[in-house]
């Protein structure tokens, strides 16, 4: 008994050392990266993080494209130098790991030997090369404004350039944003015009006071004949408020966007009410009933990948740079060496973009996605591509997962492979019957 008793609190004591060591490695993580958004910056393409504690951006094109100052060479070698850099931390962190495992047998790890990290330079892995984009200006699919108002104090439609964390709420207009499209750029313009003359102020994320949030944009690029669909959804705080302005401000909206953009764009409009996905809501604000609702143009956009049409709503997972996506889909066919026997897992499925375009070459594809309005997209996006051998599952990745291991038969579980996008937490650690996974992150 005593034996028993010696042996599980070593195992707590290991699980709690693991625990400490994957949190120090995470805080580790994120202070590089944001050195990395207030010195070199991290993504050429992204939207920059608005809660960090990174020195405020100068204008919104640092904010949103925080290496758009250099020549594009010099964005490919920083990237290829941040992925190098966190490679190199990876066998000190999994030899320290495997240090505090009381199974110290399960870690065979030759691949780090201090003599192949040698021949390597440090890095645990070969890595290749970053691959160029098709288009490096105006290419993103998807952009989410910040509505709020700029230095001089005017309404503004663009990108955060203060911090919350520095009690700071200013906006930068997205004019000169080289990922932002023209025709997202028109509407961010016409959306401030209109917000300018309105009685509601914007919302202010310090004081966590105002009416107007934040307009999402989502565009399709490799659209068939005919100008880009263009939808849009501003989100607004109305609770607190007559019904009677609030109607009037949105009917007055919708007004503004009948008339054509220049580009011109077959334009859908939306209304959310209440925060933005992932944006913190603060605890003193005042509950609403939250939903979103279409008032101009239909719920969604049509996209072409691959040869696939793909319907995306608001909120669902699509990635954002198109053709940068069929380069990266078709490097994954070749990496998951796929054939008519094989089962693909998609974790974190999204829309089904990744499944979908590899479903042809498999037996049977299953996507696992906790949004339900994208797990509804996927399956529509299946039928209209008349893709018949793929399953998608709303839940939670680390619960649908091993409910979907144990579904499979021997055979299947043998020519199983999975593909995680993102790589996050919440992925089983421990994958009973999972011997291929693919990982990657765009």
């Amino acid at each position: 008994m005593k034996e028993f008793v010696a042996a599980r609190r070593r195992a707590a004591a290991a699980a709690r050392q693991a625990k400490r060591i994957e949190r120090r490695a995470a805080k580790l993580r994120e202070r590089e990266a944001a050195a990395a958004r207030g010195e070199e910056g991290g993504d050429a393409g992204g939207e920059a993080g608005e809660a960090g504690g990174a020195a405020a951006a100068r204008t919104a094109a640092d904010a949103a494209a925080p290496l758009h100052r250099l020549e594009y060479a010099a964005q490919l070698e920083q990237k290829q130098h941040f992925v190098e850099k966190a490679l190199r931390r990876l066998p000190r962190e999994m030899q320290v790991a495997a240090r505090s495992d009381t199974q110290r047998e399960r870690w065979r790890m030759p691949w780090l030997s201090q003599e192949r990290l040698n021949q390597r330079h440090g890095l645990p892995c070969p890595v290749a090369p970053v691959l160029p984009a098709a288009a490096t200006h105006g290419y993103r699919n998807k952009c989410e404004f910040t509505i709020g108002r700029d230095e001089d104090g005017s309404v503004a439609v663009g990108f955060t350039l203060g911090t919350v964390r520095e009690r700071k709420h200013v906006v930068g207009r997205a004019d000169g944003v080289p990922t932002v499209s023209a025709e997202m750029l028109a509407a961010a313009r016409r959306a401030q015009a209109v917000l300018a003359e309105s009685p509601l102020p914007p919302y202010d994320k310090v004081s966590h006071e105002g009416f107007w949030r934040a307009m999402l944009a989502r565009q399709s690029f490799a659209h068939a004949d005919g100008p880009p669909e263009l939808l849009l959804c501003v989100a607004v705080q109305a609770a607190g408020l007559p019904e009677e302005q609030v109607a009037s401000e949105l009917a007055r909206l919708r007004e503004a966007f009948v008339a054509p953009l220049d580009p011109p764009v077959r334009l859908s409009l939306a209304v959310r009410r209440g925060a933005p996905p992932g944006e913190y809501k603060h605890a003193g604000e005042p509950a609403e009933a939250e939903g979103v609702e279409t008032v101009l143009g239909r719920e969604y956009i049509e996209e072409t990948l691959l040869g696939l049409s793909f319907r995306i709503s608001p909120d669902a997972f699509f990635q954002v740079n198109t053709l940068g996506a069929e380069s990266l889909l078709t490097l994954l066919r070749a990496q998951c060496s796929l054939g008519p026997d094989s089962v693909l897992l998609d974790v974190c499925c999204g829309t089904g973009t990744i499944g979908l375009a590899m479903a042809r070459s498999v037996k049977r594809v299953m996507g696992i996605e906790s949004n339900a309005q994208a797990v509804a997209d996927a399956a529509a996006n299946a039928a209209r591509n008349g893709i018949t051998n793929a399953e998608f599952i709303c839940a939670k990745a680390e619960q649908a997962t091993r409910q979907v291991l144990e579904r499979l038969t021997p055979s299947e579980l043998d020519s199983l492979v999975a593909i995680v996008d993102p790589p996050r937490a919440g992925t089983p650690r421990r994958g009973r019957g999972l011997r291929r996974l693919v990982t990657h992150s765009d």
